[in-house]
Order: C-alpha cells, then structure tokens, then sequence
C-alpha cells in the first residue's frame, strides 16, 4: 500500500469518528435537556399537588417551565415558574372575583412577565385577548375558529410592563370587544 492511501485511510477514520462523537454528544445533550424538563414538571407538579392545586395547563419555556393552576373550587388561580437548569422557582396566586368575565393573575420574574387568564364568561366566542398600554397594543390567538373546541385558560408571555394604566380586552372573531379589565394587582 502506498502511503498515500494510508494517509487517506486514517483520515476517513478520523472524519468517521469524530462525525460519531459529535452526533454522540449532540444525541447526549437533547436527552439531557429533556430529562431536565422532564425533572423540572415532575418537580413543579409535586408542589402543585402536595399544595391541594390543580393544574390548567403547563408551558415549556426557552429554559424553564411554567404552570397554570387553580385550587379545587377555582377561587384562586397562580402561576409558578421553575428554572430546568437551576430548579429555583417562583410562584404567585390571585383571588378570583365571582363576577367578573375573565380572572388574571401576573407574574413576574427578572425582565419577563406572564400573564395567566382564565376564561369564564362565554370562553367559546372569546378569540382574541388584546394587552392594551401606553403607545402599546398587542393582540393574541386563543380559540381558533376553524378549530372545534376551545381554550378556557391563556397565558401572555411578554417583557415588563412600563408604569401607566394597562389594560386586558377579550376579543369575538371580528376583534370586537367582549369584555375588558385594567390591570392592576
């Protein structure tokens, strides 16, 4: 064999090899991640529970996950967050109000805020829900309606509100405005 082909040969096998660690490592690191959500809503889920909670629903952020949840007779409604890399978490309730449309409930951590709605006044027109501020108006996808069924609960991902009156509508399919609410705490 001439060492030309020798030289090519080592070189393939090395290509081939680090080619496999890669896809290895890569393969190692989404398990990894998934075990660490997977871990995070075990976790946040065993709180929820052990508290006499009951989950609405669960999101899975960019790095962490976050929790919609009410106690038995939905007279309060929380959120919680847990970090998957870190396991800290935070979490704040709200008492409901009896009369009203929609309850809310904010929470907040660092620089983002999520904003928990649930539904309870004709959740099946209810479209759009519409987040009203100063020079700030953002509309946001509930209940398609080319979709059977619907959603009675929503949460809003956004950055920190400024100071100022804000305001949480809920929209028909033709965006008018069912039902509206300022959002205070």
């Amino acid at each position: 064999m001439s060492k030309r082909i020798i030289l090519l040969t080592i070189v393939s096998g090395l290509i081939v090899v680090s080619i496999a660690v890669g896809v290895g490592l890569y393969t190692y690191t989404n398990i990894q991640t998934d075990k660490s959500y997977e871990n995070a809503q075990k976790e946040l889920n065993r709180y929820i529970t052990m508290n006499n909670w009951y989950t609405f629903e669960f999101h899975n952020r960019e790095e962490s996950i976050l929790s919609f949840y009410s106690n038995e007779d939905r007279s309060v409604i929380g959120l919680a967050e847990i970090d998957v890399t870190t396991g800290n978490s935070g979490s704040v309730t709200k008492q409901t109000e009896p009369n009203q449309p929609f309850d809310f409930v904010i929470l907040r951590v660092e620089d983002m805020e999520y904003i928990g709605v649930h539904l309870k006044e004709r959740p099946e027109d209810v479209v759009y829900l519409r987040l009203n501020g100063d020079n700030f108006s953002k509309d946001f996808l509930v209940n398609d309606p080319e979709n059977e069924g619907y959603a009675m609960t929503y949460v809003i991902e956004t950055t920190k509100r400024s100071d100022g009156v804000w305001s949480l509508e809920t929209l028909d399919a033709k965006k008018q405005v069912i039902h509206s609410s300022e959002l205070t705490e």
